[in-house]
């Protein structure tokens, strides 16, 4: 066996501040665990200049503060980009060697899949595993929880 094979499992995760990025980044957490690394990435849209990151830097602040639980006993690092969000989890994904890739769906409905969504545009353009989380997922598991 290579020594290379013992590290934990390397998780790049999109994160829009949504119930189902929430949830993606918690299940990127647990499959990382003490051993793995997790990039939490938040992309900025380069069509509105408005965006001069401090609304995503806020975006990933708000996750570390009020979400943060999930991440407590996980090596995770944060990053801000700016431009498409698919191209920039998977380019993320290549430059960290992650093993797999975590993606929040709001599960707009077939009119926005028609169009083009984040989930669908990185499920073509990926070279690794992508686990794309449903919003209703969430919203089902937190109605069987309460």
């Amino acid at each position: 066996m290579s020594g290379g094979r013992s590290r934990g499992p390397r998780v790049v995760v999109g994160y829009d501040g949504s119930d189902a990025a929430r949830a993606a980044v918690a299940w990127a957490a647990a499959r990382a665990g003490r051993t793995g690394k997790v990039w939490v990435v938040h992309s900025l849209d380069p069509v509105h200049p408005a965006h001069d990151g401090g609304e995503g830097k806020a975006v990933l602040d708000a996750l570390v503060l009020e979400g943060g639980n999930a991440l407590i006993d996980v090596d995770y690092h944060l990053e801000l980009v700016t431009g498409d969000p698919a191209e920039a989890l998977d380019l993320s994904a290549r430059e960290h060697d992650a093993d797999e890739i975590a993606i929040g769906s709001r599960g707009f409905g077939k009119l926005r899949a028609t169009l083009g969504s984040v989930s669908h545009d990185l499920l073509h353009r990926a070279d690794r595993p992508v686990l794309v989380i449903p919003g209703n997922a969430v919203s089902e598991r937190a109605g069987a929880d309460g």
